[in-house]
């Protein structure tokens, strides 16, 4: 099981500590920038990209890696978009059991 947090309209602070943590290869795609939710989820590898898999396949949300104190392992994982959008990927991985 996973585990996450929703989170709705996030702070300017809590989006600047989110970015500074985030691997940004690509820039977010537009209208996520505008964050209307994040949902942080977090647990192991394997898990974890099922859930992107999942989560972005049933909803218009961006994934991005959230790194920890070690940097080697992915432990957390940030779906970024519109509030809406948020929730229907929390919905996604809870009707497949991966979230409570």
């Amino acid at each position: 099981m996973l585990e996450c947090e929703l989170i709705l309209s996030p702070s300017e602070d809590c989006r600047e500590v989110l970015l500074r943590r985030m691997a940004l290869k690509e820039p977010l795609p537009p209208g996520a920038a505008e964050w209307g939710g994040v949902l942080l989820v977090q647990g192991r590898v394997a898990q974890l990209m099922a859930a992107v898999d999942i989560a972005t396949k049933a909803a218009m949300v961006c994934a991005r890696e959230v790194w920890g104190n070690c940097p080697q392992h992915i432990t957390t994982i940030a779906f970024i978009g519109d509030a809406a959008e948020v929730r229907q990927a929390m919905n996604a991985l809870r009707d497949r059991g991966m979230i409570e």
